[in-house]
Order: structure tokens, then C-alpha cells, then sequence
């Protein structure tokens, strides 16, 4: 590959258009650092205090935080100490006693006649200033200190006259005298590094005292490089321009993060480089343009000196692996240097730059690729629709949908690539959950122009349509006639086209039928047929349907399985780095075959994972991955854990509906504060939930009326057991017997010996841990067997399942206290104890405490305690008033009260 490879040639191309940028006022920054470092503030106040240390020296790069961390020991330490800053000087001007000017025009004159009266004059002073206190040397972060400001330090430090606190950044940096001293343990050191993901997560929650959705946190991570004094300027400066919104009480990512040239971040920046020579100046700028490139690359276009010079002042990272790459240790002094140059800039160095870079272009990897991608528009030229198409795929392939639709916004209507652009674009706007406007894109295309695809492409290109149509409303009907009528025009090419082409293009409309059948709910009808196609010779393909076959696995009772293939292909697809168009499937069903089979810890670890490890730009799906996370925490019974979660998850959303979750997110933070017995908050959310509607995947559908359900339940609502049963029956003729299960499980609080056998029967057409004390906890109710239910509550004990465990466990005291098993009846009872400690409401009571009342009447009593009335309990459980009014007398009997007064102040029911 040639750079004109890249560029497009005349034919196609256009002049760019350079654009301005408005400047920011300057935004206060400081302090952040301190909110997150209240250890390491702790530690040097001891180290000060312990009498057998001169004091402390703190390391750390640039914009670390260390004046910041200063300032706080030195404020915690105000009232018994007294504090003197001494400020260096570069090392090209360093000045006899400079740091100590001010006490030096205070000297005496009979003082300032040699070096010793110097010293001793000077420490006289401090002395006399100090009042008695403590004296505290705070030497900020500057290259050197002159030869006699060093004898006056060490003078007062060796004669116990005061303490030091050094600011460097290299311990290479103090003088040697210093250096000594840390060698011999007398100066504790401290080396501060940068923030990680989760400090600026912490950071930013403490500093404003409100939740941010983990989108914003990997953006913010990401553009800051964790260093405290860029973080808070780019927060503030989001905030500003509204890329970062406030939503229900949480911070989150409203469009992608732009770090403008005319700005305070800039301004740091500016300042920075200031500092710095031409040479370095004039390799940050071109740097800033390639981005990541190979080390042969950068040292072609640098130099061996400009390389050598931006290293060592810590401007450009090496990477250590096999594929040596060179890039900008700051990302965001790129973006803000890159805002700085014109047009006529840009084009100078890329000219400058080609001429040396054209040997590589063949070696790029995916980001290179990219990045030559992004400087070449940014320079104003064209891509050439072929080198634009490939990094337009990287580009969606790496989470960046934007440079996606940049790179394909060039291939004009006429060229023979149109179509594999609009392709992109569609997949560009999926990303981006902008589903009419992908859906716009494939319409916007002429007939006559699809008319002229080759068999191949135009299979492509059926399967991509019915894939965006999916999102849309009214779009699930028009698949099945779309690949209806692609087969027949298929048939008609048999004999015009290659075996290959016609192959490919028939697994294009297969991908699309079975991607199709699993956003039905379809799985009965695919199964045999995805676990066929996943091991076909064409590899691509197989890889396809292998995705679909996880979450179809663990929809149909074959939890384990699930998760087996999804991890083998998340492994696959990651140690050989191939784009899977499904990988999404494949990951939606792993989440889910852990959370439905119990594994809920192991779902939320690879989460957590997924959220701090991944490099993409997160705010595109970010929000699924939270509510997936969420979505854990209430399945597993974790209320007031999952409400968080959910709450960030739901705000992000609401920015960004990937995937049409937003109801789910609702209904998810309904059951969740059900839960938590906050009726209110769960009513409110289930209303909202109805608001929000969109196509969506059918296990989403299902979760959604599964947790509303539940959520109904929890309320005492009397319709929900039966939703549950209904549900469950569905499911169990579809073959759906993962979540058949789940249903019958929540209907079965105070079920029937039937619904008890329907629930083993189905129970034990499942996988996993939950499938076994589903059927464990239906046969003990059936049998009364208290071991059985015990034997349930140790796995559900096991797998941290709190709220299954308490059901257990209340089943277990039952039938033992039935029975008068007493050694039984003690050991449920200790389980209940345990259960009642991390739950706020028990999802089950047993009869020693109310559930002697019937399920009815213990449904009535739970409302009237609450408040309600006889005509609002009514119309809540579908029943007569009169009904309601022998309800409660029953209850009154039964618990020996005489009023609704009593009911409402005892005890808990």
C-alpha cells in the first residue's frame, strides 16, 4: 500500500473545510487529587511526627497532585506547625540563597557576612517566626536548589531545627545531599502515580457528591489519562458544553467527549509546551497527527534525535511488545494540538509526513489504520473509498462510530463501493442506538443501484437491512418477506454466478433468518439447525452462528452449555482477532446463562472486568453493560446494590437507548426498590416503565415482564402469580425452559402441590445451580421434607443468594417445626437469623411469625398495615370489598387484635 492508496484521487474528492472554536473561560483546579488520597495524606503526617525522620520527599510525574497532597499535610498540620515554602529555580539561573530571599533581607548586616553566620542567622529567624512551634521546610516541585540553600536546609534538618517535605519529580532530581539522606531512611519516600479507572470514578463521585455512570468514568479515564489536574478540567469543561449531563442524579455521557483547542484544558497545555524547545514542540504536532504508528514509522518521521528528546521529557511511550509501536503518553495533548493547526498546517506536515511514512502503510495494524485515517480527513484531503471502507470496518470493529461515518461520508452515491458504505453506516448508527436513521440510510439507496450488486454483495446487503430493521417499529414484520423474496431473486442467479458467491450469500440470509428467529423467541424452531451451522467450514460464518447458539442455549434450559461456548468464543474471538458480526449475541447470552443459573458473582466479576479493562470509547453501550451489572445484583436479591447500578444504568440509557433497554431499566430499579421496600419509588418506576417502548431483543422482553411481575408480587398485587403461571406456560410449549422455571419459582411463594410439581418437572430440564434448588425446593414442599429444603439453602448459601436461601430456610422451619424435628427446626431457624441480616424484607415469612394466616389473608393484612383501605385493597387484589372486610376480621382473630390501629403499630408480617 501507497499513500495514494489512502488518498482519494480527484475524481472523488473535495476540499476540506477547516471549523473554530469557541474559547472557555478558565476553571478553578484544585483539590481534586485530595479526595481520593486521604491514606496517603495520613502517612506523611506520621512520617512527619516519628522523631527518628528528617522528613518526607514525594515523587511523581507531572500534574500528579503533589502541591495538592502538600497542601493538605501542611493545612492538617497549621495549628502545631510552622510552615516555610521554599521555591526552586531552573537550573540555568540558579542564585546563591534564591529559595530564601525574603529571610535573607531580614538578616542583620553583622549576619550576612560569611556562610556560617548565613546559616545560622537564617535559622535564628525561623525560629524566632516559628513561635515555638514546629518548623515544617516545604520545597515545591522545581529542577534545583543552589549549593547554599542546601546548607541551610541540612544545618536545620541535621540540627533537628525542622523537617523537610521535598517535591520532585525524580528522586534523581534533589540535590545529592538529600539524596543521601533518603538512601539512609531518614526521608520517608512517597511516589504517586497517576489515578486508575476506579480513583477517578471515586474521584469524581466525592468532589461532587454525585453517582457518574461508568460510561463517564472510562470517557473521563480515557481523555484525562488519570492525571488529576487534566480530569478536572476536562469534567468541568464537559459539563460546560454539554457533552456530560446531570440525570437523575448521575453523571453520564451525552455525546462523545471533545477536547476543544480553545478551552482551560488548552491553556494548560499551552503553558506546558511553552516550557518546552522547537524540537519538541514541532514532534507533538506530529505526533499528534499519526497517533499510534510503528516505531520505524515515528523514528522515520522524527528522527533519531526528535524520538530520543520527546521520550526523555515524557512526551512519547514505547510499547514493549512483539509490534514495537510508538504514540503520545497524553492523549489529550494530541487532541488539544491537533485543534491548534489550520488547514494550511495540517496539509504541510501530512505532505511532510507521507513522504516518509508510504514504506509503512502496508503494516498497519487496526489502530494505525485509523489514526492515518482520522489525520488524513483532519488534514482536510480525501480518502480513497477503499482505504476509507477498511478503516471505516476497523472503526466499528473498535467502538468508534463517528470516525465510521466520517471515513464512508465521502463515497459518492455513484461509486461502485455505495452500497458497502451504506452498509457501515447503517452499523455506524446502530452503535450510536440511532435506529430510524440506520434503517434512512439502507432506504436512501436506489433500486436500480442494489439491481447492479453481484450475488455476494447483495446477500451482504439483505442481511445488514434486516438487521437495522429489527430496531425499528413494525421492522420484525418485514424481515421474513425481505429474505423470502432475496431467496427466490438467489434462485434466479444459480446459474449466472459462482458456487462461492452463491454460498456466501445464501449464509448471509441464513445469518439473517436465525438473528431474526432469536429476537422472536424462536429458539425451538433454530436449535438443531444453529448448532449445525456452528461448526461449517466457513469459519466466518460459523463463528456467526455459534454466537447466536449462547443465548439460544440459555434460553432452552442449557445454561451450562452456554456458558462453556461463550467463554470459548469470547477467547477465540480475542486471542485471533477476528470481527464477529455477532459478538454482541453471544455476549448478551453469557450474561445472562450466569445470572439465570445462579452464577451471578462470576457475571458480575466479568462485568467488572468488561468496565475496567476495556480500552473502546465506552459511552456507546456502556448503559447495557450497567444494566446487565444491575440486572445481576437484583436476581441475586441485592436490592440497595442493584438500585445504584440500575440508577447509573438507566441514565445512560436514557441518553443512549442501546438496544431499546430503557423499559427494562425501569422495570429492573422497580423490582429492585420492591425489594428494598420502597413501594413508592418501585410504583413510580413501574409507570414510567411504560412509557418507553422500541423492538428489542426477546430475552429483554422476557426479563422485563419477568421483573415487572415479580415487582407485583412483592407489592401483594394478586394478579402476579397468576402472570407468572401464564408465562410460565408459554414458555414450557416454546421450550423455554430456563425462564418457564424462573416464573414458576416466583409464583410459587404459596403455591399448590401441582404448581410445586410443575415447577420440579420443569426445573429438571434445566442446567445450573438454581435449576437444582428449583427442583430441590419444589420436591420438599411437595414431600414437607425439611432435609430437602435445607439441602437447597446450603447451595443457594453457597452461591451468595440470600433472599433464595431465607425461602428455603422458611420452608425447612416449617415442616421441622411440623413435624417436631426441633434439631431441624433450630438449624432453619439460625439460616432465617442469618438471611434477616442482609435482607430487608424477607420474600417469605414462616408460620411462627404470620404465616399461619393464609396467603390471602396475610396479602390483605400486608396492605392494611401499609395504609391502604378496604376499596384500595380490593381493587389491588381483584376482589369485593366485603370480601377484604372477612378478610381482615379473620386476621384480627388470628393475631388477637381488635383494630386496624393495632395492626398497623405490631409487629411485622
Amino acid at each position: 500500500m501507497t499513500i495514494d492508496d489512502v488518498l482519494a484521487s480527484p475524481k472523488w474528492g473535495n476540499n476540506g473545510k477547516a471549523s473554530t472554536l469557541g474559547a472557555m473561560g478558565a476553571a478553578e483546579r484544585r483539590l481534586w487529587s485530595s479526595f481520593v488520597r486521604q491514606g496517603e495524606i495520613g502517612d506523611l503526617v506520621s512520617a512527619l511526627h516519628d522523631p527518628a525522620k528528617s522528613g518526607v520527599v514525594v515523587v511523581g510525574p507531572w500534574g500528579v497532585g503533589k502541591t495538592t497532597l502538600a497542601r493538605a499535610v501542611a493545612s492538617s498540620l497549621a495549628e502545631t506547625t510552622h510552615i516555610v515554602h521554599l521555591y526552586g529555580s531552573p537550573a540555568d539561573t540558579l542564585l546563591a540563597y534564591g529559595p530564601l530571599a525574603v529571610l535573607m533581607a531580614r538578616l542583620p548586616v553583622s549576619a550576612s557576612l560569611s556562610p556560617l553566620s548565613i546559616i545560622h542567622g537564617i535559622d535564628e529567624l525561623i525560629r524566632e517566626d516559628a513561635g515555638g512551634k514546629s518548623v515544617l521546610l516545604v520545597v515545591d516541585d522545581l529542577p534545583s536548589l543552589d549549593p547554599m540553600t542546601v546548607g541551610v536546609i541540612m544545618h536545620m534538618l541535621l540540627s533537628r531545627t525542622a523537617k523537610i517535605m521535598v517535591l520532585a519529580r525524580e528522586l534523581n532530581d534533589l540535590p545529592e545531599d538529600l539524596v543521601w539522606l533518603v538512601k539512609d531512611k531518614l526521608l520517608c519516600e512517597l511516589r504517586l502515580s497517576y489515578f486508575n479507572r476506579a480513583e477517578v470514578g471515586e474521584l469524581i463521585t466525592k468532589a461532587t457528591g454525585t453517582l457518574v455512570s461508568e460510561s463517564a468514568v472510562t470517557a473521563l479515564f480515557n481523555a484525562s489519562s488519570g492525571v488529576p489536574l487534566i480530569l478536572q478540567a476536562i469534567f468541568q469543561e464537559q459539563v460546560a458544553n454539554g457533552n456530560l449531563n446531570l440525570r437523575r442524579g448521575v453523571w453520564v455521557v451525552a455525546k462523545p467527549l471533545n477536547l476543544e483547542s480553545s478551552s482551560a484544558l488548552s491553556e494548560i497545555v499551552r503553558s506546558r509546551l511553552a516550557r518546552e524547545s522547537p524540537v519538541v514542540r514541532l514532534g507533538i504536532e506530529k505526533m499528534a497527527l499519526l497517533g499510534r504508528a510503528p516505531l520505524s514509522a515515528v523514528l522515520a518521521v522524527l528522527g533519531q534525535e526528535g524520538l530520543s528528546i520527546l521520550e526523555a521529557r515524557g512526551f512519547l511511550e514505547i510499547s514493549t511488545g512483539d509490534r514495537h509501536q510508538a504514540y503520545l503518553s497524553e492523549p489529550y495533548i494530541g487532541d488539544i494540538v491537533r485543534g491548534w493547526l489550520s488547514p494550511g498546517r495540517l496539509a504541510e506536515l501530512f505532505d511532510e509526513i507521507a513522504a516518509k511514512f508510504g514504506r509503512e502503510l502496508g503494516s498497519l495494524d487496526a489502530h494505525e489504520t485509523m489514526s492515518l485515517a482520522a489525520w488524513t480527513l483532519d488534514a482536510g484531503l480525501v480518502l480513497n473509498p477503499q482505504f476509507g471502507l477498511s478503516a471505516a470496518a476497523l472503526a466499528i470493529q473498535n467502538f468508534d462510530p463517528l470516525l465510521a461515518l466520517r471515513c464512508t461520508a465521502q463515497v459518492p452515491a455513484e461509486h461502485p463501493l455505495r452500497t458497502r458504505a451504506v452498509e457501515m453506516r447503517g452499523a455506524a448508527y446502530r452503535m450510536m442506538a440511532e435506529y430510524e436513521r440506520a434503517v434512512a440510510e439502507f432506504e436512501m439507496v436506489a433500486e436500480s443501484v442494489i439491481d447492479t450488486l453481484g450475488i455476494a454483495d447483495y446477500g451482504s446487503w439483505i442481511h445488514s437491512l434486516a438487521g437495522a430493521l429489527l430496531w425499528v417499529p413494525g421492522g420484525y414484520q418485514r424481515v421474513p418477506g425481505l429474505i423470502a423474496d432475496a431467496s427466490l431473486r438467489l434462485d434466479r442467479w444459480r446459474g449466472e454466478s459462482s458456487h462461492a458467491d452463491i454460498r456466501n450469500a445464501r449464509s448471509s440470509l441464513r445469518l439473517a433468518y436465525f438473528e431474526h428467529q432469536v429476537h422472536c423467541g424462536e429458539f425451538e424452531k433454530i436449535i438443531d439447525e444453529l448448532t449445525g451451522a456452528s461448526h461449517a467450514e466457513d469459519a466466518e460464518f460459523a463463528l456467526n452462528c455459534a454466537c447466536l447458539l449462547v443465548p439460544t442455549l440459555a434460553v432452552v434450559g442449557r445454561e451450562m452449555e452456554s456458558i462453556a461456548l461463550g467463554r470459548r468464543l469470547r477467547q477465540e474471538i480475542d486471542a485471533h482477532g477476528v470481527s464477529v458480526r455477532f459478538a454482541e449475541y453471544c455476549w448478551d447470552g453469557l450474561t445472562n446463562a450466569l445470572i439465570w443459573s445462579g452464577r451471578w458473582l462470576e457475571c458480575v466479576d466479568l462485568l467488572r472486568q468488561e468496565i475496567e479493562g476495556t480500552p473502546q470509547p465506552f459511552q456507546y453501550g456502556g448503559g447495557l453493560t450497567e444494566l446487565k451489572l444491575g440486572l445481576a445484583y437484583a436476581y441475586a436479591g441485592r436490592g440497595a446494590e442493584a438500585v445504584s447500578v440500575l440508577m447509573a444504568a438507566a441514565a445512560q440509557l436514557e441518553v443512549r437507548q442501546s438496544n431499546n433497554t430503557l423499559g427494562l431499566a425501569y422495570i429492573a430499579l422497580a423490582f429492585a426498590y420492591a425489594q428494598d421496600s420502597n413501594e413508592e419509588e418501585a410504583v413510580n418506576y413501574l409507570s414510567l416503565a411504560e412509557t418507553v417502548d422500541g423492538p428489542t431483543l426477546w430475552s429483554n422482553k422476557a426479563m422485563a415482564k419477568f421483573l415487572r411481575l415479580m415487582t407485583l408480587r412483592w407489592l401483594d398485587d394478586g394478579s402476579a402469580v397468576d402472570g407468572l403461571r401464564e408465562s410460565a406456560l408459554i414458555d414450557i410449549e416454546k421450550h423455554r425452559f430456563s425462564t418457564a422455571s424462573m416464573s414458576l419459582f416466583g409464583g410459587t411463594i404459596h403455591g399448590a402441590d401441582k404448581d410445586y410439581a410443575l415447577l420440579e418437572e420443569v426445573s429438571l430440564r434445566r442446567q445450573g445451580p438454581m435449576a437444582t434448588i428449583n427442583a430441590l425446593l419444589a420436591r420438599s414442599a411437595r414431600t414437607r421434607d425439611p432435609n430437602i429444603a435445607l439441602e437447597a439453602a446450603a447451595i443457594a448459601h453457597e452461591l451468595k443468594l440470600d433472599a433464595v436461601e431465607s425461602r428455603c430456610a422458611v420452608l425447612a422451619l416449617n415442616f421441622a417445626t411440623e413435624k417436631g424435628l426441633r434439631a431441624l427446626a433450630q438449624e432453619a431457624r439460625q439460616l432465617l437469623e442469618r438471611s434477616k441480616g442482609s435482607l430487608v424484607k424477607l420474600p417469605v415469612l414462616p408460620q411462627t411469625e404470620g404465616a399461619r394466616l393464609t396467603h390471602r389473608e396475610l396479602q390483605v393484612a400486608r396492605l392494611a398495615k401499609r395504609g391502604l383501605g378496604n376499596r384500595a385493597i380490593a381493587d389491588r387484589i381483584g376482589v369485593s370489598v366485603r370480601t377484604v372486610e372477612g378478610h381482615l376480621y379473620q386476621v384480627y382473630i388470628k393475631l388477637g387484635i381488635a383494630t386496624r390501629l393495632e395492626l398497623e403499630q405490631g409487629q411485622e408480617i
